[in-house]
């Protein structure tokens, strides 16, 4: 319940920063310090997913946060203008990585 909790309250800081960030156009912020709580959810959804496991408990969102920290800092990286990828490419290369990590992570279906 505490993880849980604390998986919102780090979800509603990176809304309220991103509302942030496109109302202040001229904002000193970048977008990496604006999905710090997105990187910050990913070890925690971790944990999470190892509890819930080991407990038998249905988990949803904390295996989506923990499979797609690779692609929060991809994302960022792209908005800062870091990486030069064109967005198609960027898409697919992360939904690529994303799917496969949520089929390790959730585990084949047997037949």
């Amino acid at each position: 319940m505490l993880i849980a909790v604390g998986i919102h309250i780090l979800l509603l800081m990176f809304e309220v920063l991103v509302c942030d960030r496109i109302e202040r156009v001229t904002s000193e912020h970048v977008w990496l310090l604006v999905f710090m709580p997105l990187f910050s959810v990913s070890p925690l959804s971790v944990a999470a997913c190892v509890w819930g496991f080991r407990h038998d408990r249905s988990l949803e969102l904390e295996i989506m946060c923990s499979v797609n920290i690779l692609q929060f800092i991809f994302i960022a990286l792209k908005l800062d203008r870091i990486i030069t990828w064109s967005w198609l490419f960027f898409v697919a290369k992360c939904n690529q990585i994303s799917t496969s990590m949520f089929h390790l992570v959730s585990g084949f279906p047997e037949k």
